[in-house]
């Protein structure tokens, strides 16, 4: 297993594709074997040494089939480079910054980080509990006559974070939502908050009312933020990454950017072993292509 953030310990460990193949093997595998086709758990060297083929039906797989990098348009050798940059930089790289570090068009950078951002989505395993505190952002420029959460043609997204301390936040996580209803912030409530071991602490806007029956919800004026200074210093640095470092996402892939932010923020502690943790989400999701994502 890779531990590290040194892009020269990165380079020392991966300078062929078939240390990215080996790496992907080892990781692959190391549960055992098993047949994709029959269930059988036997298998013996396929057609390269990264294969491996069934004893009983002959199945051959490849080290990269059914994950993302199935197919892959760009080397191994560049894939593992561009996902270390995007997990161990703090505020990533953009597909320009991406396109440009190793020579390959911008659609080819755009669609590798669109596979990295989906690696990145939350499994949902890890509720928020303890103190927990939500609050709305607007995402987009400014529109004139548009107050409140009357929202326009901006993007209207819904945050939550656990609060360890009066300075330490834990996990946090962000989705975009058609409005501020009842309806719209409950199915982020149910993916995300623990109802039985979080107490929630918001602003007083109505839309969380109805949900006193299911979160134990505690409500107070916002006062510009400063009743929930850490969440609107997060709230601030997540819209300073949009602005600073991808200018405009649209609302179609908003929710990947979101998933993006949060996949390194929930692993600020764990700097050594975020490429590691993006690689095997890439090995146990399913393969995309451009068409997944077209817009």
């Amino acid at each position: 297993m890779f531990k590290g953030i040194s892009i020269e310990q990165f380079n020392k460990s991966f300078r062929t594709e078939d240390d990215c193949r080996q790496y992907l093997f080892d990781m692959k595998w190391q549960q055992g074997y098993k047949c994709r086709d029959c269930g059988s758990v036997k298998s013996y060297k396929g057609k390269t040494q990264f294969h491996l083929r069934c004893q009983y039906c002959g199945y051959d797989e490849s080290v990269t089939a059914n994950t993302i990098f199935h197919k892959l348009k760009i080397p191994l050798l560049k894939a593992f480079g561009m996902a270390f940059r995007i997990a161990v930089r703090k505020k990533g790289m953009s597909t320009v910054e991406l396109s440009r570090e190793f020579s390959i068009n911008q659609k080819s950078a755009w669609l590798f980080k669109r596979k990295a951002q989906e690696a990145m989505k939350s499994s949902g395993q890890y509720l928020l509990e303890g103190n927990v505190e939500v609050d709305e952002l607007m995402i987009g420029g400014p529109e004139e006559d548009k107050r409140g959460r009357t929202k326009g043609d901006k993007k209207l997204v819904v945050v939550a974070v656990e609060k360890i301390s009066k300075e330490h936040m834990g996990r946090g996580y962000a989705q975009i939502i058609e409005d501020a209803s009842a309806a719209s912030l409950k199915p982020f409530f149910d993916k995300h908050i623990d109802s039985d071991n979080a107490k929630v602490r918001t602003d007083v806007w109505r839309g969380y009312w109805p949900l006193e029956n299911e979160f134990e919800i505690k409500q107070k004026p916002s006062k510009g933020g400063k009743s929930f200074p850490e969440l609107h210093i997060l709230i601030m640095n997540l819209k300073g990454w949009l602005r600073g470092i991808h200018h405009h996402c649209s609302d179609k892939f908003m929710n990947g950017y979101l998933d993006e932010f949060f996949f390194r923020f929930n692993r600020r502690g764990f700097l050594n072993s975020i490429w590691h943790k993006l690689i095997e989400r890439f090995m146990i999701n399913k393969p995309y292509n451009h068409k997944a994502f077209a817009t």
